[in-house]
């Protein structure tokens, strides 16, 4: 690869059922092609709604809209209200964005698709302030961009192939919010890791990263159905960097109750200053350590929404496999269902676990299970857990704390993707 790549962004995705979208143009220098034709005059605020299956443009029916950008500039902007940020997660919001680049709109089924057309580091620039806060350390902000680039040039997932996209905008690929959160920092990350990725015996490195890994990241090859990469092995986050084994049960629960020197604890990152380091959609909270507890009532409703098996009475969250970091991989939830049957339910990945047992979205499934009925609380279980997110790779707020500590944009690298270099791709 000898030149900067364009890549195509879905901002907004058919499965969000979106009916209407407002866009602004900020400045001069636009052009709009609706249904391939050149349009001589139009709005600078346009409205596009999805009305019986077909798209409207100010209340006139069409089938494409393209807006092109013959500026790079930050001034000449789209703003485009609104796209979700955290798409099922527990941190799901509408937000307005202020993006670079092309804007092209076109109608799935009853849902609007809107797909941005940018240059790959203007596209970076926005990354690591839309995944970290943009007050982050430097070194941070260039690892996070370093491992950005090389995550979505690996192209190794693909999630989204099929509607001709390279990444969405969201936590399932990686957060992309425009430019409203950038800083002169963080341009100049872009600016001087420009081209540079992540590579493993000439191969771009596919680049996986977690907000806390909680102490010990996981191997890839437990979260997904892939060869386990040299790169992305489990390891210990501290200076150590020894690899450490708590995936049975006991070893998980010593682990849990002792104080670690971990990069992503508060040794190195203070919780209470958390808040001015996370990404802007994220909450300020406990990410290392938390604890989530249910009554009989809650736990029961939570699992029929997200199943739609209706347990009268559960008796057990039993975790039959964990991963190196203590990550829950396969999960049992046994008890009896409304037809007085007993009943086990079998989840098998971290995800899932995540996502049945939480209203929204568990942190991790890096947790212990404590049964409280035995007592008076009406908390019949509560779930004391470590990190956010899978584990796998850099782990964000580590890598804030090696940051605040000193250490430079290689040095977290290094860390976080054993048997790697940093090389320059493109000019």
């Amino acid at each position: 690869m000898h030149k900067e790549p364009i890549m195509s962004i879905g901002l907004v995705m058919p499965e969000d059922n979106q009916k209407d979208i407002s866009l602004f143009l900020n400045g001069d220098s636009f052009d709009l092609k609706v249904n391939d034709l050149n349009q001589t005059h139009f709005n600078k605020k346009l409205l596009i709604q999805s009305k019986n299956q077909r798209m409207h443009l100010e209340g006139k029916e069409c089938e494409s809209i393209i807006l092109t950008n013959r500026q790079r500039i930050i001034k000449d902007h789209i703003i485009v209200d609104s796209v979700i940020a955290g798409r099922g997660f527990h941190w799901q919001k509408r937000i307005k964005i202020k993006v670079l680049g092309d804007i092209i709109i076109k109608i799935i089924g009853h849902s609007l698709f809107v797909i941005n057309r940018i240059h790959l580091e203007d596209y970076l620039m926005c990354v690591a302030t839309s995944e970290m806060g943009s007050d982050c350390p430097t070194s941070l902000l260039e690892a996070q961009t370093i491992v950005a680039r090389s995550w979505i040039l690996a192209a190794a997932e693909k999630k989204h192939e099929r509607l001709g996209l390279d990444a969405c905008n969201d936590d399932c690929c990686q957060r992309y919010q425009g430019i409203s959160n950038l800083t002169k920092s963080s341009i100049k990350a872009t600016v001087n890791t420009r081209g540079k990725a992540i590579m493993h015996s000439d191969t771009i490195c596919d680049a996986r990263y977690s907000k806390s890994c909680g102490g010990i990241t996981e191997s890839s090859a437990n979260v997904w159905a892939m060869d386990q990469k040299p790169y992305l092995e489990s390891l210990v986050d501290d200076k150590s960097q020894m690899k450490k084994n708590i995936s049975n049960e006991e070893s998980f629960k010593t682990w849990m109750k002792l104080q670690h020197s971990s990069y992503c604890g508060p040794q190195f990152v203070d919780e209470n200053k958390l808040g001015e380091y996370l990404g802007n959609v994220d909450k300020n909270s406990n990410y290392y350590r938390w604890k989530v507890s249910y009554t009989m009532d809650e736990i029961i409703q939570i699992i029929f929404v997200k199943t739609g098996k209706l347990f009268t009475d559960i008796k057990q969250l039993l975790p039959l496999k964990r991963g190196v970091s203590g990550r829950i991989l396969h999960l049992n939830i046994i008890g009896t269902l409304e037809d007085k049957n007993d009943y086990k339910l079998s989840i098998e990945s971290e995800y899932e676990i995540r996502r049945i047992l939480h209203p929204k979205f568990l942190y991790s499934s890096a947790f212990t299970i404590e049964t409280n009925s035995h007592t008076n609380s009406s908390e019949h279980f509560t779930l004391k857990g470590a990190g956010w997110g899978h584990g796998v790779g850099l782990c964000q707020i580590g890598a804030l704390g090696m940051s605040l500590a000193g250490k430079n944009t290689n040095e977290i690298l290094y860390h976080y993707y054993k048997q790697t270099q940093i090389k320059d791709i493109y000019e």
